[in-house]
């Protein structure tokens, strides 16, 4: 898995300038996670301990920088992604791993949050109760994770599902809650991932959007399926271990 990703980036990177970070990138990534995570750091004190599992190039790094927290690490398992994250933040705790699991066991009770995003559906689902239990392990007490990931409730999701060679599986908010709960977690909550309100132009864009799940939600239920709470793109889950 580790060879995959480091060749998926690399090959990715040389035929696309668009692997490459830059500010203005950062920020408007920075603004989404803002709209969407400020709920889960409001009451974080800006000593806590965060990891970001999977950072990437450490969008969301920069985002908790601008929110004044201090002590924050990104692991990535693709050594090349992690080169580009320390371009564009060189003071940030970025860190090659090749096993994830391995670097959670080794800091048991330690970490306030631990984040994961656009990661799960990478994982093979063997892997995926290991890491999360690993995850468990290494939160303190009432220390919390935070899950965002492809959401398969989403009726026109095949795109996403598909437009990566890498993504193994996708998960509905039910199956989601499972296997939290399996890796005991609880007060398990999902939320939809929103559509910020910058401007007039996302004021006009997040009305069509509304009236557009509602109309994804009535079709899905009149097929002789559940009402669905959740038809975003994408679903945050967050889960607390007691």
């Amino acid at each position: 898995m580790k060879e995959l990703f480091d060749n998926y980036y690399s090959e990715s990177g040389s035929q696309s300038n668009s692997q490459r970070p830059d500010k203005k990138t950062f920020e408007l990534s920075s603004r989404k996670y803002k709209y969407n995570y400020k709920r889960f750091f409001n009451l974080l004190p800006c000593e806590a301990t965060i990891l970001d599992v999977g950072c990437g190039q450490g969008q969301f790094l920069y985002y908790m920088k601008k929110e004044n927290f201090h002590n924050v690490t990104g692991i990535d398992l693709s050594k090349s992604q992690i080169e580009l994250a320390l371009q564009m933040q060189p003071e940030m705790d970025f860190r090659h791993t090749g096993n994830p699991v391995d670097f959670l066991r080794n800091r048991p009770n330690h970490y306030d949050i631990i984040v994961m995003n656009d990661v799960l559906e990478h994982i093979e689902k063997k892997q995926v109760i290991s890491i999360l239990d690993a995850i468990h392990y290494s939160l303190k007490s009432n220390g919390r994770v935070i899950i965002k990931t492809v959401n398969a409730a989403y009726p026109l999701g095949f795109s996403q599902r598909y437009n990566d060679f890498t993504h193994t599986v996708a998960f509905h908010e039910k199956s989601l809650t499972q296997l939290l709960r399996h890796t005991k977690f609880s007060d398990i909550r999902c939320y939809q991932e929103e559509i910020g309100l910058y401007n007039l132009l996302f004021v006009l864009k997040k009305s069509m959007v509304i009236a557009a799940r509602f109309f994804l939600k009535v079709m899905i239920y009149l097929s002789e399926s559940d009402w669905q709470k959740i038809v975003s793109v994408n679903l945050i889950a967050v889960g607390r271990k007691k």
